[in-house]
């Protein structure tokens, strides 16, 4: 028979007093009444209810076979005999169960009227009886019955005790004394006792496990069996935990809530198992136990994670859900133990982060947070009391946390905010203070832990967390309607960006088309990791917009209307962060914002633009929340960004850069991107600043013909470059590592690599700059000498500490650095010293050869007294043995202990003490933070230079350096052109064909281009885009001779696409953009347009091709590619003198229907667009191509009749589109419009008006003739 299926059964009693016993029966052994103290502390935590003001009688499993009837009190110690007979001392005892149908009608009518109970007084006594009666197993619990007539049957005795019967039992509020004396056998008496729960010590780990040792786990009450553990059940939240006389202080205070807590729980009624044990009950106590089932069945250890809600109540799934938020219910805040509370505290405002809490040395996640540990990574589910938890090493956390976030989510780590020696200090000092006891004595008695902060992969500073060398932006957007958005579609948008890994933020605010160009082109650009948005503040379109542009791994925060900061709580808080200092009073009278110099010029700057100033203030909110705005805000990184620098340099627009494949492909990756061929960057600073160039190429002669010289200059001096890598190559992200330093979250080993590294770097690049001088251009020298010299900085600061040693993890200070380290030095050596006299004088006292032992981890065993060899048996009395060897014991001396005691404290301090030293050394460090910031600059920017040599020199042959010319017009001039990516391959590299590109100047601007599909046209326009974009950058090009007037934007339309999060069709997304191309094109600009119209009927998109084409050629006056299969366009605008016909060469078999395609750009018009032979190659099947020929031959057929026919007819009439010129020849001459402002455009459309009339003239002439 089980041991749990004795107790179980002996343990029951009865609900009366233990003082009546007493009483009635003295001709029992002595009964021992529960001290008069233990039922009154009972009684103290439970809250006053009807059943605690009046004893109620409790329904009783009848005794078991002999117990007497005779009398109203019986003995819960049971004789053998109906009479009496003898005690269960002297009669073996039993533990099976009784028949209930054996007891007589009126013993069953007891039962029935009893079954009203006192569970929660009657629980708590039997655990203050357990407690206060630990020695005393000889005294038997007394159990009353009310006595009754007549004799009772004999008891028929089952053989099996069901599981449901156990666990019922154990619910008992009492034990007997032979249940009592099989406590001794079990490793945690008061853990059988419990229904699942842990006791407080383990609950709310006060002592923390970062020094306890094995053998102390095994002394806590707290620590519990797996059995026990393991029948938890989902009710038992509301069972009563039991206490052990062993337990400390602390944890019996931090218990006291629990036991309030038990009488939540509803009256027990007896009850017995079911199925085989079920028929010795009573209809009305099965029908108790069915209730009871159903009951535990629908029971959660945490109701308000069945139905989860967010702090608004909206349930996920309904509109304005926020997943960060949590809704508890004040009900179950009663329920929570310290710890819970504690978790649960911090888990209801993160509800959608992965929360790392620390345990000691362990990190442990709990509920769904450790149900996806288990799904996404296999870690091992247990439960802890009720709630779900897994654990990993502290030592892991960076493992882990970046597992999580490369899966998309959140992560938190809550820290212990003190160790358990800080909490006794602690604790003692409030004590000494005589401090007010908090509102929650439980939980100021538990370790305190507090969040401390949140990862997301937009707002990563942490070294081991960034996988990334290029930057990881945060984007926080707010768009407001402008006033003309009601007509035009514009909106205006603010944005404020975060590369939280150099702490820089950047401003913006500007005011977008319908096609949300800048937005567009800002979002290409960064390509943020996360985005932060005010819910219902984006519109659908940008919305969709967002959806289409942003990757996929993209995290988007929302935040509610009354999270993040409005415009004026932005000022206020900007006032908050940057106070203003003392000579700044005068100008606070002047700025009507009241934001002094001590805010960062960029942020007064932006004061205008409402939209970018809240979504500062957003980003601001959303920091705090993550507990990392003070480190970021603080460095005072501030710059005000234009996405599309008009004027500054060459604008690649977001279409742009996604055509001509600058940072990313199709596919979504760098593979044969410009950003891959030509990012040759070693450092990691230096790929970021290459990204920026790329993005934004140089447009000033001057400014590319210095690059272009610097890369002429590194090309010709080889062994340059070497010793630049010998530099560059072993350093650290120097940049990030600064905005660590200024957080103070970087640790002591990076911080000693940073000193090395820049001693390293301001030895090298003075060096570099000797060589350099020798350069024949001034711009590598003249970078290499502006940089600072940082010798005595960095002697400064070393200066500040003594060299650590070997493995050590701590900076401390030099003699006299640091008066309060000093001081505490100077009393742990005095506290050793005296420790050390202490020994001897215990030498002398004992004869003994006494040694100290001092534990290898931590401080919580040190001056142990040892006693080795033959001694090690002879120590005096009063030592305390603490642990031993085969060779050794060592043992606690109470006459050290205090002056021990004092050791430790003094660690602690020093401990402290270190810790603000390294931060003030941090502090000092980042005082010279611009000067580092521009050593890493130099770094950065000669680095990319050595970039554009390496990639120059792998171009192969040819590979020319460009001649740029300045002028008002743009032109371009490639001899045998090659695309960069092909001539890179190796495969591709000798059979890729060159073409001479030529548009503007003494040739017409615009080429029309004409051709079959996979002829190579769209390879002819990318690859003049690549080389234009090459030789701004000042780099050599793929050709073998390049001269060109720099171009001030590339602007293109390729590739057909349905917009399906736009909503818009593909002819829709084509004149979008072509609205937009016709809108911001200038004579300095580079157009490509690829079959525009195509997405139409023939006829309409025949007519707006040809109106896009008469207004490129005619007023926009932009370098073109006009790309079309619409033949009759090259016969409309052959007399224009701006438009040159060309066509990609191709041989055809017409028998076989074969094309070999030549990529050739040739002058003149295709005679085909050969569709029929293309599907042919494609596969389709001959039956289909032969009759698809036949159709096309007629159509053409059909069609060029028309044409002539209306030409006949027109004989000597001007072409529709030359009278558009006349038209506007007319309006001007009569003052109905005017010509452009710009003097440039007025002479270019004028001069080209002048060609067309005359082209047009000719041609009608030699018609006529």
């Amino acid at each position: 028979m089980k041991q749990k299926s004795l107790m179980s059964f002996f343990g029951k009693g009865s609900g009366k007093d233990e003082g009546d016993v007493k009483t009635k029966t003295p001709a029992k052994p002595k009964v021992m009444a529960t001290p008069k103290t233990s039922r009154t502390s009972a009684k103290e935590n439970v809250p006053k209810d009807d059943s605690a003001s009046s004893p109620v009688k409790e329904a009783q499993t009848p005794l078991p076979k002999g117990s007497s009837q005779s009398s109203g009190i019986v003995s819960a110690t049971y004789t053998r005999s109906s009479e009496g007979g003898s005690s269960a001392r002297d009669t073996p005892p039993t533990s099976d169960p009784i028949d209930v149908d054996m007891i007589t009608d009126g013993e069953e009518q007891d039962v029935i009227e009893s079954s009203p109970s006192k569970p929660s007084n009657t629980r708590q006594k039997r655990k203050i009886v357990v407690e206060d009666s630990d020695d005393e197993l000889g005294s038997p619990i007394q159990v009353a019955y009310k006595r009754t007539s007549g004799r009772s049957k004999k008891a028929r005795m089952s053989a099996v005790f069901s599981d449901v019967e156990e666990d019922e039992d154990e619910e008992e509020p009492k034990l007997n004394s032979f249940a009592k004396r099989l406590t001794k056998y079990q490793k945690s008496p008061a853990k059988s006792k419990s229904r699942g729960r842990k006791s407080q010590a383990d609950d709310d780990d006060f002592v923390v496990p970062d020094d306890i040792d094995e053998e102390d786990e095994d002394e806590l009450p707290a620590r519990s069996s797996s059995r026990a553990t393991s029948s938890s059940r989902p009710s038992s939240r509301l069972s009563t935990y039991s206490r052990s006389s062993g337990a400390s202080e602390v944890e019996t205070d931090a218990d006291e809530p629990k036991a309030k807590k038990s009488s939540a729980r509803p009256p027990l009624k007896k009850e017995s198992s079911s199925k085989g044990a079920s028929s010795f009950l009573t209809a009305a106590e099965q029908r108790a136990l069915k209730q009871k089932d159903e009951k535990k069945s629908s029971e959660d250890p945490f109701s308000f994670l069945i139905d989860v809600r967010d702090k608004d109540g909206v349930r996920p799934g309904e509109p304005g859900y926020d997943p960060r938020t949590l809704y508890i219910p004040p009900s179950a805040w009663k329920q929570f133990t310290p710890f819970e509370k504690q978790f649960w505290e911090i888990k209801q405002n993160h509800y959608d982060t992965i929360l790392f809490f620390q345990k000691g040395k362990f990190l442990e996640l709990y509920e769904e947070d450790a149900r996806i540990g288990h799904r996404e990574f296999d870690l091992k589910l247990t439960q802890r009391v009720k709630m779900s938890m897994v654990g990993v090493p502290e030592m892991s956390f960076n493992f882990w946390a970046a597992k999580f976030l490369a899966k998309g989510y959140k992560v938190g780590r809550v820290d212990q905010a003190e160790t358990a020696l800080g909490a006794e200090m602690r604790l003692a000092a409030d004590k000494k203070s005589k401090k007010a006891p908090a509102a929650d004595k439980a939980k100021d008695k538990i370790v305190r832990r507090e969040l401390n902060k949140v990862y997301t992969n937009g707002t990563l500073v942490d070294e081991e967390l960034l996988t990334d060398e290029q930057a990881g932006h945060c984007v926080s957007i707010r768009e407001e309607e402008s006033p003309e958005s009601d007509k035009e579609g514009k909106q205006t948008f603010g944005i404020c960006v975060l590369d939280s890994a150099t702490s820089e933020f950047n401003l913006s605010a500007f005011e977008d088309d319908v096609c949300r160009t800048k937005l567009e082109t800002l979002m290409r650009q960064l390509r943020p990791k996360e985005i932060i948005f005010t819910k219902g503040n984006l519109s659908v379109s940008t919305t969709r917009l967002l959806k289409a542009v942003l990757p996929g791994n993209c995290l988007w925060t929302s935040l509610r209307e009354s999270e993040g900061l409005k415009y004026n709580e932005t000022i206020k808080e900007l006032k908050k962060l940057y106070p203003p200092e003392d000579d700044d009073d005068d100008e606070m009278v002047d700025n009507p914002h009241g934001l002094t110099k001590a805010v960062p010029e960029p942020i007064r700057r932006m004061l205008p633009h409402r939209g970018a100033i809240e979504a500062l203030g957003s980003m601001i909110w959303y920091l705090h929340t993550l507990n990392i705005d003070k480190d970021i805000l603080s460095m005072k990184n501030f710059n005000v960004y234009d996405p599309m620098k008009r004027g500054q340099g060459l604008v690649l627009d977001g279409q742009t850069l996604a055509h001509i494949e600058v940072l990313q492909n199709s596919e979504g990756t760098e593979e044969g991107t410009l950003l891959k061929l030509l990012g040759r960057c070693i450092t990691p600073s230096g790929k970021r600043l290459f990204r920026i160039w790329l993005c934004m190429p140089l447009r000033e002669v001057a400014d590319i013909n210095a690059r272009l010289d610097a890369v002429q200059d590194l090309l010709e001096h080889s062994t340059f470059e070497a010793e630049f890598t010998a530099i560059a190559k072993g350093l650290p992200d120097l940049e990030r590592i600064v905005s660590r330093i200024h957080a103070k979250n970087c640790k002591v080993k990076d911080f000693l690599k940073v000193l090395t590294a820049f001693k390293n770097l301001s030895k090298g690049l003075a060096a570099l700059a000797e060589t350099a001088d020798a350069f024949a251009s001034k711009s590598i020298p003249g970078l290499l000498r502006s940089a600072p010299d940082l010798s005595p900085h960095l002697k400064h600061i070393r200066a500040m500490f003594k060299p650590p040693e070997q493995g050590s993890d701590e900076l401390v200070p030099e003699d006299g650095k640091d008066e309060v380290y000093d001081n505490i030095m100077q009393e742990i050596t005095e506290l050793e010293e005296t420790l050390d006299n202490e020994l001897k004088k215990l030498k002398r006292q004992t004869g003994l050869d006494l040694s100290y032992w001092h534990s290898a981890q931590g401080t919580k065993e040190i001056y142990l007294v040892q006693l080795q060899g033959k001694q090690r048996d002879k120590a005096p009395k009063g030592w305390t043995l603490s642990g031993s060897t085969k060779a050794a014991k060592r043992y606690v001396v109470p006459e050290l202990q205090g002056t021990i005691r004092k050791l430790k404290e003094a660690r602690e301090n020093r401990n402290t003490a270190i810790k603000d030293f390294k931060n003030r050394l941090f502090a000092e460090f980042d005082q010279d933070r611009s000067v580092w910031l521009r050593a890493i600059r130099v770094l950065a920017e000669l680095d990319c230079l050595f970039s554009l040599a390496k990639a120059s020199s792998a171009l192969g042959e040819p590979a020319c350096r460009p001649e740029l010319v300045e002028g008002d017009e743009a032109f371009v001039d490639f001899e045998q052109l090659r695309h960069p990516a092909l001539s890179a391959s190796g495969t591709l590299k000798q059979d890729f064909i060159p073409n001479d590109v030529k548009l503007g100047g003494d040739v017409g601007r615009i080429a029309l281009l004409t051709g079959p599909n996979m002829g190579g046209k769209s390879t002819a326009m990318r690859m003049t885009a690549a080389g234009i974009i090459m030789a701004q950058l000042g780099m050599l090009v793929p050709a073998k001779s390049a001269r060109l007037c720099p171009v001030d934007s590339i602007l293109t339309r390729m590739g057909a696409y349905d917009n399906m999060f736009s909503n818009a069709s593909t002819f829709k997304v084509e004149l979008d953009e072509c609205c937009k191309i016709l809108r911001d094109a200038t004579p300095k600009s580079f157009v490509i347009l690829d079959e525009l119209g195509r997405g139409t009927s023939t006829y309409d998109g025949m007519a707006i091709a040809g109106a896009v084409l008469h207004e490129l050629a005619t007023h926009t006056l932009s370098l073109s590619f006009f790309a079309t299969h619409y033949g009759s366009l090259t016969d409309d605008f052959s007399y224009h003198p701006n438009i040159r016909n060309m066509h990609m060469e191709t041989l055809v078999d017409d028998e076989k229907r074969e094309l070999v395609f030549l990529y050739k750009l040739v002058e003149g018009v295709a005679n085909s667009s050969f569709g029929t032979h293309v599907a042919n190659l494609a596969g389709v099947p001959l039956p289909v191509v032969e009759r698809a020929e036949v159709v096309s031959r007629d159509f053409a057929k059909h069609f060029k009749e028309k044409i002539e026919g209306k030409k006949n007819k027109a004989t000597g009439r001007l072409p529709l589109v030359a009278q558009a010129d006349f038209a506007y020849l007319y309006k001007l001459a009569t003052g109905a419009i005017g010509l452009p402002e710009d003097r440039v455009r007025q002479r270019e459309v004028l001069k080209v008006l002048k060609g067309a009339v005359k082209g047009c003239l000719q041609e009608c002439g030699a018609t006529s003739a």
